[in-house]
Formats: C-alpha cells, structure tokens, sequence
C-alpha cells in the first residue's frame, strides 16, 4: 500500500483555521490570489475510473472527538494522485497532484456539502499559504444520503 500524504500543511491550516475563522476562508494578502470560485463548479476526478491507494484517520476539528477526518488517497486514470477528505461521510475536499512533485497543487473545496466543489485554491512557489476552515456542514450530521 502506498501511503504519502503531500498535503499535509494544508490539513494543518484546516485545522488551525476552525479555532478562529467562521468564513471558509481567512483573507489573503496576495491580490492576484490563489483562491476561484465558480458557481457551477470545478470538474472532479473520476472516483470509479480511479484506483484506491490507501487511507488515514486524522484528527483535524477539535469540534468531533478523535480521529474524525477520513483521508482517501487515488490515482486517476492519467496517473494523477489525489486525495479525499471526509468527515461524517461528507467529502468536502479534494486535492490533487498534477506534478507529481510535493505538495499537493489544487485542493477543490465543497463549502456546502451539495457534491458542487465551486472553490479551487491553487498555491504556487512563493505564494502565501491561505487559511481554508473546514465547511460548517460537515458538522451537520442529517438522514439524508451523503454524497
């Protein structure tokens, strides 16, 4: 099983960003930025067309007990990696690898937890981090079906 996690500096900025952030993201200083957003949405990989790596437990809220965040690692069918994050059966983001270089390049993020990822972050060499907090509605557990 192959099991290499790029993203993990993102995964801590999710996680630091929830003690002191009620937006999805917190202001970034770059202009240009790095953050889209497109009503409609970003296109996905293919999960079916996808192969299964591997998978981790994180714990990256402070608001669930535990190890709460599933991460689910792929490989595409152009051999791209990517990665799923999870949290009460809700996949709220998606990074992914185009360069097959560390770290992940484009993390996709679903803000509210309606299967649209209409949020593309896109960091760069030498561009500032941004701060992404983990979307409210994952902490919404409901009957119906997760997507």
């Amino acid at each position: 099983m192959i099991m290499r996690f790029g993203r993990i500096c993102v995964l801590v900025v999710l996680a630091m960003a929830l003690l002191g952030s009620g937006g999805v993201f917190a202001a970034s200083t770059d202009t240009g930025g790095p953050i889209e957003k497109r009503p409609e949405g970003f296109d996905t990989p293919e999960l079916s067309r996808s192969r299964f790596l591997g998978w981790i437990r994180r714990d990256l809220s402070r608001r669930i007990p535990g190890e709460e965040t599933l991460i689910k690692q792929y490989l595409d069918e152009w051999e791209f990696q990517f990665e799923t994050l999870t949290i009460n059966n809700r996949i709220f983001a998606i990074n992914i690898d185009v360069d097959n270089k560390y770290p992940y390049d484009i993390t996709l993020l679903d803000v509210d937890c309606d299967g649209i990822y209409e949020t593309k972050v896109e960091e760069k060499p030498g561009q500032q981090r941004v701060d992404m907090a983990i979307p409210e509605c994952v902490f919404r557990v409901s009957a119906e079906p997760s997507r």
